[in-house]
């Protein structure tokens, strides 16, 4: 679904039209409305991101629109062990990292996985705040807010020396678009709309009830499809384990 088609009408801008009982070209004919509905799209787009975002080490989603892979490095530095990765190359926002491996010494060519810490590993402390003696070839890395650090901290320099794999915020609209897409699968490109309709009838027509909860009752149906469509597409081993019984 494009953003916009004011000659088709079955772009998403003409669904919200639909949506809200208003009249064919009620929000591309007007340039206030449309900048607010472009911004009720994209926060329409940000309540779809929890069902796109791993909560495993997975990448389960990456924007359509993105002309890139969601891979970055960076350079380790002798005797630092805390490296920010805020953005990545396209100065977009990481929302999440999935996994790190690292070289190991300054010529080594071939990158090897770094095991993740969690924050409640009596080690992580001192992932943070390195003592001296705590120093090598890292084998852990503790994520933080934005945050990598390397465990132990590393004594030696290498040229993108760590390599990360994440996910990262969506391609937003602007109110220009056209024929810009959700990049989301297809049959789901209609659901940051739906959301932009919802709120505006509930800031606008607070009173059409059965019309917002027609609404409403449809993004319920699409997330609950898309959650399950983004599960089968990216799914997760698990681990199998015995029964347990009482040796007793």
């Amino acid at each position: 679904m494009e953003f916009s088609n004011v000659t088709t009408k079955d772009g998403g801008l003409q669904l919200c039209e639909t949506l809200c009982g208003m009249e064919d070209g009620a929000i591309t004919s007007d340039a206030t409305l449309l900048k607010t509905f472009t911004m009720l799209v994209n926060q329409g787009f940000d309540s779809v991101m929890p069902y796109l975002l791993s909560n495993t080490d997975y990448i389960r989603w990456d924007d359509l629109n993105h002309t890139d892979q969601p891979v970055g490095t960076f350079n380790i530095v002798s005797g630092q062990s805390d490296y920010q990765v805020k953005q990545d190359d396209n100065s977009l926002d990481i929302l999440n990292i999935t996994r790190v491996k690292f070289l190991s010494s300054a010529t080594e060519t071939k990158y090897a996985d770094l095991e993740r810490m969690t924050i409640d590993d009596q080690r992580a402390t001192s992932a943070m705040s390195p003592n001296s003696d705590e120093v090598g070839i890292p084998t852990h890395y503790l994520e933080r807010n934005n945050t990598i650090y390397l465990y132990p901290q590393p004594n030696y320099a290498s040229t993108a020396g760590v390599k990360i794999w994440f996910e990262r915020e969506q391609s937003y609209f602007v109110s220009t678009d056209t024929t810009k897409q959700p990049g989301i699968p297809k049959p789901f490109h209609a659901v940051p709309f739906l959301y932009a309709s919802k709120r505006w009838l509930l800031i606008n027509k607070s009173d059409k009830v059965a019309m917002i909860n027609d609404v409403n009752n449809e993004i319920a149906v699409k997330q609950e499809q898309l959650d399950s469509l983004i599960t089968k597409r990216n799914p997760v081993r698990r681990r199998m384990t015995g029964a347990v019984t009482d040796a007793r």
